[in-house]
């Protein structure tokens, strides 16, 4: 790889350094440019807070469920003053694999996996078979 000199100020930043300017749901982040030396920096982890406040909420209320606090879904939109599709879809949450947890605990997650996806799209029970899912998710956000 052919390295570029490039002036920097007192504090090691690149001075003249080509930027992009974007909008990444609702905020905006700087991306550098193409060919740029700040490119090569390594991907920074993104705490999803609304998709791990959900799957917290998904084993809170499975638990609920397998204690026998409350007998199912229903009672606790009753409960929680949501629509039953809402908590039955969250439910789902709690069927994700322990290392897909992980990795969004950590901010590890693939960009494409967020909570509209998961709401919105069906995963499978078996475990082996979500991780080979979001390795294609992870796999296609790269080739884009």
């Amino acid at each position: 790889m052919q390295e570029i000199e490039t002036a920097v100020d007192e504090f090691g930043i690149p001075k003249l350094s080509p930027l992009k300017f974007r909008q990444r749901g609702g905020r905006r982040v700087v991306l550098p440019a193409a060919g740029s030396s700040l490119e090569e920096q390594p991907k920074e982890a993104t705490i999803n807070s609304p998709l791990i406040n959900a799957i917290a909420r998904a084993f809170y209320w499975a638990k609920l469920i397998d204690q026998g606090v409350v007998a199912s879904g229903s009672e606790i939109a009753l409960r929680e003053d949501l629509e039953p599709s809402t908590v039955n879809e969250r439910l789902r949450l709690s069927l994700l694999s322990p290392k897909i947890v992980e990795s969004i605990l950590n901010g590890a997650q693939p960009d494409g996996l967020t909570m509209q996806w998961l709401t919105r799209n069906t995963f499978p029970a078996d475990w082996n078979k979500q991780e080979q899912l979001f390795q294609c998710i992870q796999t296609a956000l790269v080739l884009d």
